[in-house]
Order: structure tokens, then sequence, then C-alpha cells
């Protein structure tokens, strides 16, 4: 039976990021997370143990409608290579370094409409480019902090960077003190265990692909009830949190149970109807791809796409900067079996 071998990254990095995105995101971690009112008090009781940091990080982590946060995105998700061994708060650190290419991050995340031409020319003409902030479907606030960061980006970068560093050490001295919760999960677990339990985590399409020889586990304080699955080529990582058993029951419910309420509100709108058969024949796509094929505004595109997730229609994952959405197909069958018993006889042989 292959090890399960635990590390502490990137589940600690997870956490540390879990501070600033609660801070900018409390009014909709219930839409997020589907998070319950518990999960929600439990939320802010931890973060009370938290010195308060910056209000001008906002656009950094701030999850926008069709768009996951900035900083998860760009900076957590596209390093997952690096989990087992080498992310951490040294690696995010040098990445954040690079402030060309973190300003170039932020234009491509909250612009992936443009072209490389055009980007290169926001770069270039802030005329050009606060013209295209001010075109775009942001909310006004979400408007004035593009418009602020771009006027003066290597203030906000080298604070991002400062407060990062203060909150890791109390994110420290938090771990220090609650560690022992981690290793008495960890010890109830093996890869089978693991497995077993999390195993519908798996993409169905992929099982045959997964690496079950490196079994890496990383766990989060903060976000108790995380659940999240990465394989690559040479390892496999599962990064949950430290009360992951009671999550299980909402995930699995979400992606299996069959409610036909949910099926026929998803399906009573002509839109949400199209974007199935839009995600259908190109397999995967985006929110800002749906909202080109339908001809609708960001906000409206992203609701019908939330709303046909919720549904268990469309699952969705985050890749770099942006949700792709793809036909559950496990759900539609579930939903096909239900209703076939409509259609069937009842007839007397």
């Amino acid at each position: 039976m292959p090890d399960l071998k635990l590390i502490k990254n990137p589940g600690y990095v997870y956490d540390l990021i879990f501070l600033f995105y609660y801070k900018y995101n409390a009014d909709q971690l219930s839409e997020i997370f589907n998070a319950s009112e518990s999960d929600i008090e439990y939320f802010g009781e931890q973060i009370k143990l938290f010195d308060s940091f910056s209000d001008d990080l906002y656009i950094f982590f701030r999850v926008a409608k069709g768009k996951c946060c900035f900083f998860t995105a760009n900076y957590f998700n596209c390093y997952t290579s690096e989990f087992p061994t080498g992310y951490d708060l040294a690696f995010l650190q040098r990445m954040l370094g690079d402030h060309d290419l973190f300003v170039k991050n932020v234009l491509k995340h909250y612009f992936d409409e443009l072209g490389e031409n055009e980007v290169y020319e926001c770069l270039d003409s802030e005329k050009y480019l606060f013209e295209v902030i001010k075109k775009s479907n942001y909310d006004d606030k979400l408007k004035a902090r593009l418009y602020e960061f771009f006027i003066d980006p290597e203030s906000y970068i080298r604070l991002l960077q400062y407060e990062l560093m203060a909150m890791d050490v109390q994110l420290s001295s938090y771990y220090e003190k609650n560690y022992s919760r981690i290793l008495d999960v960890y010890n109830e677990l093996n890869a089978d265990a693991i497995r077993d339990k999390l195993g519908f985590l798996e993409p169905e399409d992929k099982k045959d692909k997964i690496n079950r020889e490196n079994l890496y586990i990383s766990f989060c304080l903060l976000n108790k009830g995380l659940l999240y699955f990465s394989y690559k080529q040479t390892s496999t990582l599962y990064l949950i949190g430290v009360d992951y058993k009671s999550s299980i029951e909402r995930v699995r419910k979400k992606r299996f149970d069959v409610v036909p309420e949910q099926f026929g509100a998803a399906l009573s709108d002509e839109n949400r109807v199209k974007m199935l058969e839009v995600i259908l024949e190109k397999g995967e796509c985006t929110c800002k791809e749906l909202e080109k094929a339908l001809g609708l505004p960001a906000s409206t595109a992203y609701h019908h796409a939330s709303t046909l997730e919720k549904s268990g229609l469309v699952s969705a994952r985050v890749f770099k900067k942006s949700l792709y959405y793809r036909i559950e197909r496990k759900h539609f069958a579930a939903f096909i079996e239900y209703f076939k018993r409509f259609a069937e006889s009842d007839e007397k042989p």
C-alpha cells in the first residue's frame, strides 16, 4: 500500500490566503463555499484571532462575478506542480517579486478578452487602459480599485508582500497552538481510507491517469471543511480541512442527489438551455465564452452558469484565471433514471 505523506504546505499557504479571502468576501462566503450558518460563524470567530490588515488589497482577493479570486488563480492554482515540494511562502514571495509579470497578470485576469497586442497597448498607454476599465461590466467599486492599482502598482505589490509576511507571523503562531488537530486527523487516515472517503472528487475520465504511488496530503486549520484534489503525472495531492468529514455529504449531495425541483428550475430559462448546448458542443468552456455565445452581459451569464452548477447539471473547475464549466453527465444519468418511471406503462399484461 502506498504511503500517504503529510506536508505542511500548501495547506498552510491556503489558510494564509484565506485570511485575506475572508476579509474581502465575507458578504458572499455562503454563496462561494455553499457554507452553512455555523461555518460562517466559525470563520468569523477564527478571523477575530488575527489583527486587522489593509483595505487596499481588494482587487487581489475579491471574487468578481464570473471570476475567481485573482490571487488564488494566479499564485495558487497555477503552481500545483510545486505543491508537493516547493510551494511555500518564500516561493510565493519570489513569484511576487516579478512586478512586471504581476501587473500583466492583473490585466489579463480582469480583461482576459484582450489579445496580446491589446495587453501591451494597455501597459504602454494609461489612457487606453483606463478606457478598457471604463467600458468593462465591473461594478464602480472594482473599477475604482483597478484605476488606483494601475496608477501606482509598485506600492500595491509591496504592500501585498508586506501584509503576507505580517500575517504569516500570526498564522504561524496559530498553527503551533493547533497543529495537534492536524496530526489527529492524519493519524486516522491512510492511502486506501482517503481514496475511499474522497474518491468521488476524482474526475471519472482521468482515474486511470492518476498517480497512486506518490500520494500527499496537506491540511487547513482555518478553512476546516475544504475538499481539494490535485493530480499531476508525478504525484497526487489531497488538500483538505481538519473537519473535512462535515463537508463530504454536502459535496456528494450537490454532485449526485436528484432534486427534480432544481432540475426543472434550471431548465425553465431558455438561456440556460442554450448554455447547456454550447457547453456540450465545446466539451468545456468559460463564462466569458458563454457570454459571447449567447450575447449576454457578464453578470447575467454568470448568474445562469451558477444556477446550472448549483442544480448539478454542470460542474465547474478553476484553471489559471477562469472558471471552466462542463456537463455533469452522472447527474443527467441520475435524472434519466428518476424520470424513466414516468414513461413506463402501467398496463398489466
